[in-house]
């Protein structure tokens, strides 16, 4: 693949430890010319937007690449209060590690009006990565109703045809805002749903972890500082390894491959009790939507995932 040829993406984070590791893949993918990075920008949910927008500005300082733009986003959710997951990535969302300053200067455009510059110079091959929260697309899409027009597709880590993370029904990120989420879902931009379905089979072994942790790159270091915190929560959850669920997007944009899914509809539910923040997918049902919105992820190759992302949290 060209670098002319390679994805060119947006990414939209509520930077956390996941959030990390996939900004490490996104970098060493465009260092191997297999993907492009437009541009990055920062919302509420796993943290505040604050800490967020600083997480992403240091990590991407961290991992060298302090010239990525980073850009303000939503402080809160469109219609609820913000309500973080500072039980799994710490209260300042990196497993309350603390780093280095970016010296880098702040951008002050709020992320939508950057995404729909970058979407509008991309004249339709920009493609949108979410790994929190759609607040910020979601206020894109508001205010510029001809961005669907101009996005060649979204890559969202959220939702789950079937459980939940955060209630029996919903996954976090979009518990958190669906409201957001549903507009995201309507806008009819193809979206590759990247659920708990596939990202909970993606999961990184110990001894993997322990590989990870041995290596010396700056990656492999900035991993090793920030999952710590967020282990000891996994293992009180009874699960033996880690999640890299924001990082399945990055990788399904260079390897789809590694992955399987079918195509349905799939709308949220915004005003259930119970079941608020549900991706409801009828993908297996007898009554359907009319309209097939989404590649459903399924299914990933563990193996080869693990071994990719490894790889390429190696590279320095």
């Amino acid at each position: 693949m060209s670098e002319a040829m390679s994805p060119l993406v947006w990414i939209d984070l509520d930077t956390g430890v996941d959030d990390t590791s996939a900004l490490s893949c996104a970098i060493k993918l465009e260092n191997r010319k297999m993907l492009r990075i437009a541009g990055t920008s920062a919302v509420c949910g796993n943290t505040t937007q604050e800490h967020a927008f600083r997480n992403t500005r240091n990590v991407l300082a961290a991992l060298g690449r302090g010239d990525i733009d980073v850009y303000p986003g939503a402080e809160k959710p469109l219609l609820s209060d913000l309500r973080t997951a500072a039980h799994v990535h710490g209260e300042n969302g990196l497993g309350n590690v603390v780093l280095r300053e970016s010296l880098a200067p702040e951008e002050t455009d709020m992320a939508w009006d950057a995404l729909y510059a970058a979407a509008v110079e991309a004249e339709g091959e920009l493609e949108l990565i979410l790994t929190g929260p759609q607040t910020n697309a979601a206020l894109a899409f508001q205010k510029y109703p001809d961005l669907k027009d101009r996005l060649k597709r979204i890559l969202i880590m959220g939702g789950a045809e079937v459980g939940g993370n955060v209630t029996p029904a919903a996954e976090f990120n979009i518990w958190e805002d669906p409201e957001a989420a549903e507009i995201v879902f309507k806008s009819g931009v193809p979206i590759v749903m990247c659920g708990l379905d596939v990202t909970e089979k993606g999961l990184i072994y110990p001894s993997e972890i322990e590989e990870l942790y041995a290596h010396d790159s700056r990656s492999c270091r900035l991993f090793k500082e920030t999952t710590a915190h967020c282990r000891t929560w996994y293992a009180s959850m009874g699960i033996n390894g880690l999640h890299v669920h924001d990082v399945c997007p990055v990788l399904y944009t260079v390897f789809p491959d590694l992955f399987t899914g079918e195509e349905a509809g799939v709308f949220v539910e915004t005003r259930g009790y119970i079941t608020r923040g549900k991706t409801v997918s009828d993908r297996d049902t007898d009554v359907k939507f009319g309209v097939k919105n989404t590649t459903v992820v399924l299914d990933v190759d563990r193996d080869r995932f693990a071994k990719i992302f490894m790889d390429l949290m190696f590279e320095d």
